[in-house]
């Protein structure tokens, strides 16, 4: 088994410093990645501070997106990473959300297209070859990185719905199965787009890292863990497509309940959670005591996941770093 750590780029510098620390210290931990959402702070800054502050964890984009950056400035920026980290740099790609695009006023136009043009121009740009496409959300004319990483830089591909798990499947060096695949069906729902793409893998796939990536809240008590991501699941629910949800295992009513808000942000919290079924947390989260959370992580791991990512979410009772040790100590530790 192995477990990483993801994180929002919302952190002041002296903080992800700790935190990074925390995480290269426990050996409980493999990677590190840090989001590229919304108009928070730069992610490439955060991932340059936690490169020169760790030595042991791989770090990566979780994720990033080609709507919001174009591909050639993604491969090099993570090139960067790659150098100043020693090469324990990972890509993490994925199409982007609503929640991240509209407030620029992008639309995710042809979302499969786009991130499998933007994945092979950026593998091509690492391997410094020169890269001409047009791919309609953007192009290259004989594009060349002026430097490349001395060691492969991963490329991760990112999301939840049936076409972008069999990309990943196709094209990945990894998947990160994301948010709202946290439950066994959901990650048998995954498993079962990705193996689709993996028959026609572009790359040798055979032992294709797939990571379970859940929201991550522990606390002494349940209601106080579920406080602290019901609002943004329900924001998710009410950004993705119906047939995706239903396709990840969330009924069809209880989705249509959470759709019909009309502003989320009139809401006081004990109304999201009545909104919110528990079983929507779920897909979504791994949330409750720490005996809560060993239970949700042994079925995952009974079921075949072999890599789980928790994005945790302050709460109540802790804050992002003592969920994060509290995790490896009461969580993780009673599984090995």
């Amino acid at each position: 088994m192995r477990f990483s750590v993801g994180l929002l780029n919302e952190y002041d510098p002296n903080e992800l410093v700790e935190i990074a620390k925390t995480v290269d210290n426990d050996k409980s931990y493999k990677n590190l990645f840090i989001a590229d959402e919304r108009l928070y702070k730069n992610t490439y800054a955060q991932l340059a501070i936690v490169a020169n502050v760790t030595s042991r964890i791989g770090i990566g984009t979780g994720v990033t997106n080609p709507y919001t950056r174009h591909p050639a400035l993604t491969a090099a920026a993570i090139s960067t990473i790659s150098e100043i980290s020693d090469g324990r740099a990972i890509l993490g790609l994925g199409a982007g959300s609503p929640m991240v695009l509209d407030q620029l006023g992008i639309s995710q136009t042809h979302p499969i297209e786009t991130v499998s043009s933007a994945t092979r121009a950026i593998r091509e740009l690492m391997e410094e070859k020169n890269v001409t496409t047009r791919a309609g959300v953007f192009s290259m004319e004989n594009a060349r990185l002026n430097f490349v990483s001395k060691k492969k830089i991963p490329i991760y591909i990112a999301g939840r719905g049936p076409k972008i798990l069999s990309l990943a499947g196709k094209m990945g060096d990894g998947v990160i199965a994301g948010a709202g695949l946290a439950s066994v069906s959901g990650m048998e729902y995954a498993k079962k787009h990705i193996q689709r793409g993996m028959e026609y893998s572009e790359i040798n796939s055979e032992n294709l890292d797939i990571i379970c990536w859940a929201f991550l809240s522990i606390a002494d008590d349940r209601d106080t863990a579920l406080d602290s991501v019901v609002d943004i699941i329900a924001r998710i629910v009410k950004a993705v497509p119906l047939k995706t949800l239903e396709a990840i295992g969330i009924p069809k009513k209880d989705a249509e309940v959470v759709k019909r808000i009309e502003d989320i942000n009139m809401l006081e919290l004990k109304e999201i959670r009545k909104t919110l079924t528990e079983e929507i947390v779920e897909q979504f989260a791994i949330v409750g005591t720490a005996e809560e959370c060993l239970s949700h992580m042994e079925k995952l791991i009974e079921s075949g996941v072999k890599h789980i990512a928790g994005l945790p979410f302050e709460n109540g009772s802790y804050d992002t770093q003592e969920i994060i040790e509290k995790f490896s100590e009461e969580v993780i530790g009673e599984i090995k």
